[in-house]
């Protein structure tokens, strides 16, 4: 779950929030369901929008009854309106703490992005930029300056 900061016109009219809920789901059963059963595609879509917010509503109660607009959207309308292929999102699924992928991949090269832990979202991926360069600083016994810590700090305390 993501909330908007109540000062962004962009995401939200004034005075209210942009809530995005999302979660790890099976591609390739909603393309079935797309192709092959358009009913049932919009069945298991209104049942997995219903299961969302009754988890969002545990976490916040009132959020369901507080929504003026309800935007469901699936593997097959994320790929409509970013063009990943078959809507994938969110590089590979960490599903553990313990069991994560890590940035170096070999002989100098690094890997940053949603596909290493923290990952999946925007201040994840950022975090994880921030982590692997450090790796690359530590390895070759560079200090990190002023302005890197400001960044740092800055991005472990956003002000809204």
């Amino acid at each position: 779950m993501s909330i908007s900061p109540k000062w962004d016109k962009t995401r939200a009219p004034d005075g209210q929030q942009a809530v995005t809920l999302s979660t790890h789901t099976k591609l390739d059963k909603w393309w079935h369901l797309f192709n092959e059963d358009r009913p049932g595609y919009e069945r298991q879509k209104g049942r997995f929008t219903e299961k969302t917010l009754d988890a969002a509503e545990r976490a916040l109660p009132g959020i369901s009854s507080s929504l003026d607009l309800c935007l469901p959207g699936t593997p097959v309308t994320f790929q409509r309106f970013t063009r990943r292929e078959m809507g994938w999102v969110g590089g590979y699924p960490q599903t553990s703490l313990f069991r994560t992928r890590g940035a170096r991949i070999g002989g100098g090269l690094w890997m940053v992005g949603d596909s290493i832990f923290p990952g999946q979202s925007v201040p994840a991926v950022t975090l994880g930029g921030l982590r692997v360069a450090e790796s690359v600083l530590d390895e070759f016994g560079r200090k990190r300056n002023k302005f890197w810590r400001a960044l740092k700090e800055e991005i472990m305390q956003p002000q809204f």
